[in-house]
């Protein structure tokens, strides 16, 4: 997963963001800024899911395959950009990019979680 996500992650940055990290986080392009947030928070979770058992491994998959079709389908229906006004909503550039963070932050604590657990039943 790892090695996916990196290769995918460097195809974007020397392709599409002619060596940019900000342009990858941020440019024009909806499908590479938002591909570039899933693949950079994948490549963030695999590096931890090396150190753990098959088992807790298939219970993330199932968790990461129900967030990607969530994600893809709450940056699906935002607006590509506000509405305008004092109180618009989120565009698909800030949905993707706290879908990204909260995929991190919940997956470390899910197999945090699962291994802690684990170690307790043995």
């Amino acid at each position: 997963m790892a090695g996916v996500s990196f290769v995918v992650l460097f195809i974007f940055y020397v392709g599409s963001c002619n060596f940019k990290f900000t342009r990858c986080l941020g440019g024009n392009d909806l499908i590479v800024r938002t591909s570039f947030h899933i693949f950079l928070a994948f490549f963030i979770i695999s590096l931890f899911l090396f150190f753990i058992t098959d088992k807790i491994f298939l219970k993330w998959l199932r968790f990461a395959a129900v967030w990607v079709i969530l994600s893809i389908t709450l940056i699906a229906i935002t607006p590509e950009y506000p509405s305008g006004g004092i109180m618009s909503g989120p565009d698909r550039e800030l949905v993707s990019i706290w879908l990204g963070g909260l995929f991190v932050v919940l997956s470390l604590g899910k197999i945090i979680w699962d291994v802690v657990r684990g170690k307790g039943h043995k």
